[in-house]
């Protein structure tokens, strides 16, 4: 009897947990970005550590948010825009030069629509992943690093945006 019970705790134990695991997370609402990391990280503000999320090195504001909306819609007013140039220092394999330039323009919004499928979130024509409270969105090398006198692409790195559920 103690074994059969035993299985029955051990099988409502599987049940439950399985079930957990196929709810959808919901995406609707308000996604503030907390970072921008590039593998390997860089040392942007030159203080001796290198970081890979981006906004730890740079001293631009950031008040960038998605706002995604149960009616397919997501928008944000506030776009985190600077412009970071990197060049690789001539005979080196992993010493730059960074150029930083804040975007202190104004704000570029937007508004377009988005799918989602279990943790799978698409929209401008991109795929994010949702991971507990995090959005990761993935941006293929758009994070390009010239030769030192930036006149050649030498290297490109992923992006990855990270938005936290506010």
């Amino acid at each position: 009897m103690n074994k059969f019970l035993f299985i029955l705790c051990f099988a409502l134990l599987l049940v439950s947990c399985s079930d957990d695991d196929n709810e959808d997370v919901s995406i609707v609402g308000t996604w503030k970005l907390t970072a921008w990391e590039v593998a390997d990280g860089l040392d942007i503000n030159n203080d001796g550590t290198a970081s890979v999320n981006i906004l730890d090195e740079i001293e631009c504001a950031n008040n960038e948010t998605l706002i995604f909306e149960s009616n397919g819609v997501v928008a944000s007013n506030k776009t985190f825009n600077p412009d970071i140039g990197i060049a690789l220092k001539q005979g080196t394999t992993n010493n730059y030069t960074f150029n930083i330039t804040c975007d202190e323009q104004g704000v570029i919004g937007f508004a377009t629509s988005y799918s989602q499928s279990m943790d799978t979130v698409i929209f401008n024509n991109n795929e994010s992943t949702i991971i507990g409270n995090q959005l990761f969105r993935v941006i293929k090398e758009s994070i390009k690093i010239y030769n030192e006198d930036f006149t050649e692409v030498v290297a490109t790195k992923s992006l990855t945006l990270v938005y936290t559920k506010q």
